[in-house]
Protein backbone atom coordinates (compact mmCIF):
# COMPACT_ATOMS: atom_id res chain seq x y z
CA UNK A 1 0.00 0.00 0.00
CA UNK A 2 3.31 2.61 -0.78
CA UNK A 3 1.70 5.38 -2.40
CA UNK A 4 3.51 8.28 -4.06
CA UNK A 5 3.20 11.73 -3.17
CA UNK A 6 0.70 12.32 -6.03
CA UNK A 7 -1.53 9.85 -4.37
CA UNK A 8 -0.83 11.06 -0.59
CA UNK A 9 -1.50 14.81 -2.18
CA UNK A 10 -5.14 13.44 -3.26
CA UNK A 11 -6.00 11.71 -0.64
CA UNK A 12 -5.20 14.75 1.48
CA UNK A 13 -7.32 16.49 -0.42
CA UNK A 14 -10.30 14.14 -0.42
CA UNK A 15 -10.02 14.08 3.47
CA UNK A 16 -10.61 17.85 3.51
CA UNK A 17 -13.25 17.67 1.65
CA UNK A 18 -14.75 15.10 4.09
CA UNK A 19 -13.77 16.90 6.77
CA UNK A 20 -15.70 20.04 5.06
CA UNK A 21 -18.60 17.90 4.62
CA UNK A 22 -18.98 16.37 8.49
CA UNK A 23 -18.03 20.22 10.11
CA UNK A 24 -20.91 21.51 7.61
CA UNK A 25 -23.52 18.75 9.19
CA UNK A 26 -22.74 20.33 13.01
CA UNK A 27 -23.35 24.04 11.22
CA UNK A 28 -26.26 23.62 9.48
CA UNK A 29 -28.10 21.33 11.65
CA UNK A 30 -30.98 20.58 8.74
CA UNK A 31 -28.81 18.74 6.21
CA UNK A 32 -26.78 16.91 9.03
CA UNK A 33 -27.90 13.36 7.11
CA UNK A 34 -27.23 14.66 3.16
CA UNK A 35 -23.61 16.28 4.13
CA UNK A 36 -23.08 12.71 6.04
CA UNK A 37 -24.34 10.62 3.16
CA UNK A 38 -21.86 13.32 0.94
CA UNK A 39 -19.00 12.63 3.28
CA UNK A 40 -19.52 8.91 2.25
CA UNK A 41 -19.18 9.51 -1.32
CA UNK A 42 -15.71 10.48 -0.19
CA UNK A 43 -14.44 6.73 0.69
CA UNK A 44 -16.16 5.22 -1.94
CA UNK A 45 -13.81 7.69 -4.19
CA UNK A 46 -11.26 6.58 -2.03
CA UNK A 47 -11.96 2.92 -2.67
CA UNK A 48 -12.52 3.27 -6.42
CA UNK A 49 -9.03 4.88 -6.82
CA UNK A 50 -6.72 3.10 -3.89
CA UNK A 51 -8.42 -0.19 -3.15
CA UNK A 52 -10.45 -1.54 -0.58
CA UNK A 53 -7.71 -1.33 2.48
CA UNK A 54 -7.02 2.40 1.60
CA UNK A 55 -10.23 3.00 1.98
CA UNK A 56 -10.86 1.48 5.62
CA UNK A 57 -7.93 3.67 6.43
CA UNK A 58 -9.40 6.96 5.22
CA UNK A 59 -12.61 5.97 6.61
CA UNK A 60 -10.90 5.70 10.08
CA UNK A 61 -8.85 9.24 9.45
CA UNK A 62 -12.20 11.20 8.68
CA UNK A 63 -13.97 9.06 11.73
CA UNK A 64 -11.05 10.44 13.79
CA UNK A 65 -10.34 14.00 12.66
CA UNK A 66 -14.16 14.30 12.30
CA UNK A 67 -14.62 13.25 15.93
CA UNK A 68 -12.17 16.10 16.79
CA UNK A 69 -13.24 18.60 14.55
CA UNK A 70 -16.97 18.36 14.89
CA UNK A 71 -19.32 20.60 17.68
CA UNK A 72 -21.63 17.49 17.98
CA UNK A 73 -20.20 14.76 19.25
CA UNK A 74 -23.67 12.34 19.11
CA UNK A 75 -24.20 13.00 15.25
CA UNK A 76 -20.64 11.99 14.47
CA UNK A 77 -22.18 8.87 16.27
CA UNK A 78 -24.36 8.70 12.74
CA UNK A 79 -21.18 9.03 10.35
CA UNK A 80 -18.64 6.48 12.12
CA UNK A 81 -21.36 3.53 12.90
CA UNK A 82 -23.46 4.49 9.52
CA UNK A 83 -22.55 6.58 6.83
CA UNK A 84 -18.76 5.80 6.39
CA UNK A 85 -18.76 2.20 7.66
CA UNK A 86 -21.53 1.32 4.91
CA UNK A 87 -19.50 2.89 2.28
CA UNK A 88 -17.06 0.39 2.74
CA UNK A 89 -18.94 -2.89 3.29
CA UNK A 90 -21.06 -1.55 0.01
CA UNK A 91 -17.69 -1.60 -1.69
CA UNK A 92 -17.18 -5.10 -0.12
CA UNK A 93 -20.67 -6.69 -0.80
CA UNK A 94 -20.25 -5.67 -4.44
CA UNK A 95 -16.95 -6.60 -5.28
CA UNK A 96 -17.13 -10.41 -3.42
CA UNK A 97 -21.30 -11.01 -4.42
CA UNK A 98 -22.10 -10.79 -8.67
CA UNK A 99 -25.79 -11.70 -8.30
CA UNK A 100 -27.68 -8.77 -8.06
CA UNK A 101 -30.93 -9.67 -5.74
CA UNK A 102 -28.23 -11.54 -3.42
CA UNK A 103 -25.98 -8.16 -3.33
CA UNK A 104 -29.43 -6.00 -2.42
CA UNK A 105 -30.61 -8.41 0.48
CA UNK A 106 -26.94 -8.81 2.25
CA UNK A 107 -26.71 -4.56 1.76
CA UNK A 108 -30.48 -4.66 3.64
CA UNK A 109 -29.54 -6.68 6.26
CA UNK A 110 -25.97 -5.42 6.86
CA UNK A 111 -28.07 -1.86 7.04
CA UNK A 112 -30.74 -3.10 9.57
CA UNK A 113 -27.35 -4.59 11.86
CA UNK A 114 -26.01 -1.09 11.66
CA UNK A 115 -29.78 0.60 12.41
CA UNK A 116 -30.00 -1.35 15.51
CA UNK A 117 -26.75 -0.85 16.67
CA UNK A 118 -26.57 2.96 16.08
CA UNK A 119 -30.50 3.27 17.05
CA UNK A 120 -29.03 1.47 20.75
CA UNK A 121 -25.93 3.37 20.78
CA UNK A 122 -27.72 6.77 20.50
CA UNK A 123 -30.63 5.97 22.86
CA UNK A 124 -28.05 5.27 25.52
CA UNK A 125 -27.15 9.29 24.86
CA UNK A 126 -30.57 10.62 24.40
CA UNK A 127 -34.28 9.53 24.49
CA UNK A 128 -34.97 8.04 20.98
CA UNK A 129 -38.61 7.30 20.13
CA UNK A 130 -39.41 4.69 17.10
CA UNK A 131 -42.54 4.00 15.17
CA UNK A 132 -43.34 1.29 12.91
CA UNK A 133 -43.79 3.99 10.19
CA UNK A 134 -39.62 5.43 10.88
CA UNK A 135 -38.61 1.87 10.14
CA UNK A 136 -40.29 1.63 7.03
CA UNK A 137 -39.53 4.89 6.11
CA UNK A 138 -35.92 3.74 6.53
CA UNK A 139 -35.48 1.08 4.39
CA UNK A 140 -37.10 2.82 1.24
CA UNK A 141 -34.83 5.54 1.94
CA UNK A 142 -31.69 3.05 2.60
CA UNK A 143 -32.75 1.84 -1.06
CA UNK A 144 -32.60 5.46 -2.64
CA UNK A 145 -29.35 6.25 -1.07
CA UNK A 146 -27.39 2.61 -1.84
CA UNK A 147 -28.68 3.60 -5.71
CA UNK A 148 -27.76 7.31 -5.53
CA UNK A 149 -24.42 6.48 -4.16
CA UNK A 150 -23.97 3.58 -6.52
CA UNK A 151 -25.11 5.70 -9.76
CA UNK A 152 -22.68 8.82 -8.17
CA UNK A 153 -19.62 6.14 -7.98
CA UNK A 154 -20.53 5.12 -11.82
CA UNK A 155 -20.54 8.93 -12.61
CA UNK A 156 -17.21 9.20 -10.94
CA UNK A 157 -15.46 6.45 -12.79
CA UNK A 158 -16.87 7.40 -16.11
CA UNK A 159 -16.94 11.00 -16.31
CA UNK A 160 -14.77 12.77 -13.76
CA UNK A 161 -12.54 10.61 -13.17
CA UNK A 162 -10.81 10.43 -16.65
CA UNK A 163 -10.57 14.35 -16.91
CA UNK A 164 -8.18 13.71 -13.31
CA UNK A 165 -5.44 12.52 -14.93
CA UNK A 166 -4.57 10.57 -12.12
Amino acid sequence: MLLKSKDIAYLGVLLGINQLFIILSSVIETNTIILFAAAALIIGIVRVEFGVKSGVVFYVASCILGFFLTFNKIEMITYIIFFGLYSIIKSIIECKIDKKVTSWIIKIICFNLLIVILYFTIKAFIVLKLYWWMIVLAQVLFLVYDYAFTVFINYYINIIRPKLKL
